[in-house]
């Protein structure tokens, strides 16, 4: 039976693992080497080698205008299979075989054939594992008479108690209606309690068959199948930005370097000792290339001749730095189309120079304007229960050999913004400011999504990566009302390391705000508009001023309405957060304490807006 499902949402938040809501019916993505060999390729250099794949495909599409062979598109399989009919109350253990083409389960002892639904909890563990929870050992754990007990019978009913008020768990109740032992659902959620009556893990996933079931020794947890805790995706982006050797690599040029003698010792020659460096000057100069140029194509040499496969891992930060490096180096790329970009300043000319203005550019070192960008986002895998590490993480693939991972492939325009690194440096060793973070951070390492938000900050939160993230989020919902696009097509990256690395890695603060749509929505140049001079100067000052008031405040300015373990501090719905798939670290990490300063701490753009406050305090007297 076909869903139909965009193509994008096969990765977040429909994608291997995570289960699908549809009309009335509950459904889980399969893994990807159920899907065979299909979907478009789509290719990502970068983004491979960080993974460790040879490529990616996108979900094979189903043409809604032409008929489709069942087996078409992205399997999906019904789960939880234990379902029950509203109207008499009746459950069901469904099974493939009942499964008809084109219809949904329907209750077979109702006149009508009324549908079924499925149950609302599930049984998940830290491994990943995900089944459903064994209703039939739930209602005979209460019961005391042998017979009872030794009932194997799945002739089972959900009901609703009645007489009794406030709705909770203690009113619901699974009854066998063979033995009549039946159990409420008071305390199902709570931590032990499938143990209690001897069920563990199945150590599986829905869609899988019995016989491929793997040990597994951790305590199930009985969740409903909604819960936000259900299903964690990895999904690793990239902005696909242009690599000279890569694009020239069978070039005449590129063949003569590499079939020069001084090439081949490139190859095993560590890029920071000297004769790396004497080599590529040497070979620049006989071919009258950059040494930039035969660096890159050394690197690219020696990564085909690892093969992706084998190929050093990479991380997301080394993805940003050189996202960072393009974006910060002018050129002439008129022609790719997929990464253009052009340098612009925040004044189009000495009219647009003020005292605001100044202290502006003063903190706002570069703008560059995306007018053609390319994202490929891929899932590696997900994570039940809490975010963890390599060892939780459940893979795309299962346990199959598969060299490839689902992505997709976006096209969009963005805003990137850069701080001036002196004046940020001054304020990161302000007192105030780094008490502020290590508050934050203390927070950070008490809670569970800390494997997941390190990621993003590295080992260390550092004051700039919260300045930079809640900026973001200001600009996103500023931007929203001047570009046209909905703040959920709006997506930020933070570019924020604190430190000078060993490999000579600069340092890092900036964002970049852009598009990323499947069709033409995220090209469609209303948020290139509003990074032009003099639009982006007023977008940012009202983005400023919108951050000074929230209709939380006192609650929100003052962090009273968050607990102790908060990952922000001064933000809430009504100033600071924006769409979850519009953020990269999930709404976490935020405070406008950093921004605009507060009794507290001093606020980074504080003295912007105080001249602007100032001025316009001017012009109403000059008005009176």
């Amino acid at each position: 039976m076909q869903r139909k499902i965009r193509q994008s949402q096969t990765i977040v938040p429909f994608g291997v693992g995570a289960i699908f809501d549809f009309q009335g019916e509950s459904l889980v993505g399969c893994d990807i080497f159920r899907w065979g060999a299909r979907g478009e390729t789509i290719q990502s250099d970068r983004l491979a080698a960080a993974l460790g794949v040879t490529q990616f495909r996108a979900a094979p599409s189903i043409d809604s205008n032409s008929w489709a062979p069942s087996k078409a598109g992205v399997p999906y399989s019904r789960f939880p299979t234990w379902l029950f009919c509203q109207k008499c109350r009746r459950m069901t253990r469904w099974k493939r075989s009942l499964e008809q083409d084109g219809k949904s389960p329907t209750c077979g002892g109702c006149a009508g054939r009324k549908p079924l639904v499925p149950m609302r909890w599930i049984q998940i563990c830290p491994k990943g594992h995900m089944d459903d929870i064994d209703w039939r050992r739930w209602a005979h754990s209460r019961s005391s008479t042998p017979d009872a007990r030794q009932c194997q019978k799945d002739n089972l009913c959900f009901e609703t108690l009645p007489g009794k008020g406030g709705g909770g768990l203690d009113t619901l109740q699974v009854r066998c209606q063979s033995c009549q032992s039946r159990r409420n659902l008071m305390g199902i959620t709570s931590k032990g309690s499938l143990k209690s009556i001897g069920v563990s893990c199945g150590g599986r996933q829905p869609w899988q068959r019995f016989e491929e079931r793997a040990d597994c020794e951790e305590i199930p947890l009985a969740v409903q199948r909604g819960a936000s805790n259900v299903y964690f995706p990895v999904v690793h982006s990239s902005i696909e930005i242009p690599n000279p050797s890569r694009s020239d690599a069978n070039s005449e040029k590129a063949m003569a370097i590499k079939a020069d003698d001084w090439f081949r010792p490139l190859m095993t020659t560590n890029e920071e000792s000297p004769m790396f460096s004497v080599t590529v000057q040497t070979l620049a100069q006989l071919h009258d290339v950059p040494e930039d140029y035969v660096k890159a194509l050394a690197r690219d040499e020696k990564q085909r001749e690892a093969g992706r496969a084998t190929a050093v891992e990479a991380t997301p930060g080394d993805l940003l730095s050189e996202e960072w490096a393009a974006f910060l180096t002018p050129s002439d790329n008129s022609d790719d189309p997929h990464f253009r970009t052009r340098h612009v300043g925040l004044t189009s000319g000495a009219a647009d120079s003020n005292a605001i203005t100044a202290l502006l550019t003063d903190r706002i070192d570069k703008v560059v304007l995306a007018d053609r960008l390319r994202e490929v986002r891929a899932l590696e895998g997900f994570h039940r229960v809490k975010p963890g590490d390599k060892d939780t993480l459940v893979k795309a693939a299962l346990n199959h050999r598969v060299s490839w991972l689902p992505a997709i492939d976006v096209g969009g325009e963005g805003i990137f913004l850069s701080l001036d690194e002196n004046r940020l440096n001054v304020w990161e060793q302000q007192d105030d400011v780094r008490a502020r973070v290590a508050e934050l951070e203390g927070r950070l390492d008490n809670s569970f999504m800390a494997p997941r938000l390190r990621e993003r900050t590295g080992p260390i939160l550092s004051p700039r990566y919260v300045l930079l993230h809640t900026f973001a989020h200001l600009m996103i919902r500023r931007l929203a009302f001047e570009s046209g696009y909905a703040a959920t097509s709006l997506r930020e990256r933070i570019y924020a390391r604190s430190s000078l690395e060993a490999d000579g890695t600069a340092k890092q603060a900036g964002i970049l705000i852009y598009t990323a749509a499947g069709d033409s929505e995220g090209t469609l140049g209303g948020l290139v508009r509003q990074g032009e001079a003099p639009t982006l100067r007023t977008t940012i000052l009202e983005a400023l001023q919108d951050a000074m008031w929230c209709s939380s405040d006192p609650l929100c300015s003052e962090n009273l309405a968050s607990t102790f373990a908060s990952l922000n501090i001064a933000a809430c719905h009504a100033c600071s957060l924006v769409a979850e798939t519009s953020c990269e670290s999930g709404n976490y990490l935020l405070d406008r304490g950093m921004v605009i300063g507060n009794d507290k701490v001093r606020g980074f753009f504080k003295p912007v807006l105080d001249a602007a406050i100032e001025a316009a305090v001017d012009g109403v007297r000059t008005t009176e």
